[in-house]
């Protein structure tokens, strides 16, 4: 029972395993593996791994040009004034795997390597007397940037490396980076990702307590009990808990410019939600299928990825090269209104899975938890 608990779970928070493939693969691996997988079958469609060297490829196909050689390419954020996107390359999803910070050239398209100064004796951000992480285990997760109210850029990456942290960087203009401190949330949260406030604070999700068994987490979803919420971090105060932002799973998060309300997608909760952080009441809602991650471009639009799988039946866990093909949507949400349409409907090649739409000039970027690439898409004039 436990480890069906855990296979599920793993399946409903990664979105992480099998997915369907064409026709002409999938009937040759069904070939040589009938046997081996008539048991499981009835329980499970189960397709086979990736095998077609066309799915691998990296040339563009279906309106999306690939950007290839990212391992999971979760979060995105890009460094004003350059051609520059940060990505996150998450760890795999539960294991605390190391991971990687790179960077997108937007200008050429390819995949460049960002540098780490972890000797930074400048002034500290965070909590004070937050040691610096094990560099070699950085696991990132969600990630946010800011230019802050005393001038200098910021970027903060939710941490899964031996802690669950938020971490605290200087961006240069280069992309290189300086570790400027940290701060670890209270008692033993599953984090997520992270919104960036111009005086030092932030905010970010808590799926749920590590420290709880997987079967108990597992029955509070099924049920539809909330298992997180959203902590509220600033230098002065610390970790405080959000009123009104408990729910099932929260995932992505976003901050309106002038810091009055929070984008929050409740992932197992099929919604996304605005809250407004001087009334610390829920103002508008949406319904979407898994919500992942949340953006805003510059005119205050909100982009969100939806994943369209089976959270229970499907996932990625044998695709082991190039990318995962789970279908997904891109919806556009007025910040205002809450009025919303899909950008975006997609099921195939070049990539699925998508995590994070990033609308920069009149390019969407979507990164994916698993997988080789990010995808860039040109949008029209009216924004589809």
């Amino acid at each position: 029972m436990r480890a069906l608990l855990l296979f599920v779970m793993g399946c409903l928070m990664a979105g992480c395993g099998n997915q369907r493939q064409p026709a002409d693969a999938a009937n040759a691996a069904d070939a040589a593996n009938a046997d081996e997988r008539a048991g499981l079958a009835a329980a499970s469609e189960l397709p086979q791994p990736v095998t077609e060297t066309a799915l691998l490829s990296c040339e563009p196909m279906a309106g999306m040009t690939p950007h290839c050689g990212y391992r999971n390419p979760e979060d995105l954020v890009p460094i004003p004034g350059t051609d520059l996107l940060i990505v996150s390359e998450m760890g795999e999803f539960m294991a605390d795997s190391p991971g990687n910070l790179s960077l997108l050239n937007t200008a050429t398209g390819g995949r460049e390597t960002l540098t780490i100064n972890w000797s930074s004796t400048g002034a500290r951000w965070g909590e004070e007397g937050c040691p610096p992480p094990d560099a070699s285990a950085l696991s990132p997760h969600g990630i946010d940037l800011i230019t802050r109210d005393d001038g200098e850029v910021s970027l903060l990456v939710v941490n899964h490396g031996k802690r669950e942290s938020v971490e605290f960087f200087a961006v240069a203009a280069s992309g290189e980076l300086t570790w400027r401190g940290c701060a670890l949330p209270p008692g033993d949260p599953f984090i997520n990702d992270v919104a960036a406030r111009g005086d030092g604070g932030f905010y970010v999700t808590h799926m749920w307590d590590k420290s709880g068994s997987f079967e108990d987490t597992v029955a509070k979803l099924l049920d539809g009990q909330a298992t997180g919420w959203v902590w509220a971090w600033s230098p002065a105060s610390g970790f405080k808990r959000l009123a009104e932002t408990d729910d099932l799973m929260p995932n992505g998060i976003a901050l309106n410019a002038d810091n009055t309300v929070l984008y929050v997608n409740a992932y197992i909760g099929n919604k996304t939600f605005a809250l407004d952080l001087e009334k610390q009441t829920r103002i508008a809602e949406i319904e979407l299928r898994q919500p992942d991650n949340v953006s805003i471009d510059a005119d205050g639009t909100l982009w969100i990825a939806s994943h369209q799988h089976d959270a229970i039946g499907q996932a990625c866990t044998q695709v082991t090269a190039g990318p995962c093909l789970l279908p997904f949507q891109v919806v556009r949400t007025n910040a205002e209104t809450f009025s919303s349409d899909v950008v975006i409907n997609h099921n195939g090649p070049p990539m699925g899975y998508a995590t994070v739409a990033l609308k920069v000039g009149n390019r969407l970027y979507l990164g994916t938890a698993h997988g080789d690439r990010i995808v860039s898409v040109e949008l029209s004039e009216s924004g589809s």
